[in-house]
């Protein structure tokens, strides 16, 4: 069963689940603390805001449900929803998206 996700970000803000790849275990085979490991800036879209308003314009945001995308390290908020972790941050904190090349 697939969780629903109430909650409908504003403005431009997105709401992405962090993907964590963080290793347990350096290349040198030492396990790596919990207070030690770097949180990955990589994460899965879940919900994405109506867009910004620019002069007259509404201006929608080019990402879909389900982007992997790389995002700022610094700029989103942790945010916890129904007992599951998110981060919400503002589109202008994204700054790449994942794409899918078929060679």
């Amino acid at each position: 069963m697939q969780k629903v996700i109430r909650y409908q970000p504003l403005a431009n803000f997105v709401l992405i689940q962090r993907i964590d790849d963080a290793a347990d275990m350096s290349a040198g085979g030492m396990v790596i603390p919990e207070i030690g490991k770097v949180k990955s800036n990589k994460g899965r879209v879940v919900a994405i805001g109506e867009g910004r308003i620019i002069g007259d314009k509404l201006v929608a945001i080019p990402l879909d449900e389900g982007d992997i995308v790389l995002f700022s390290k610094y700029g989103a908020e942790d945010v916890t929803l129904d007992g599951v972790d998110y981060l919400l941050l503002r589109y202008d904190e994204i700054k790449l998206k994942e794409r899918l090349v078929v060679a």
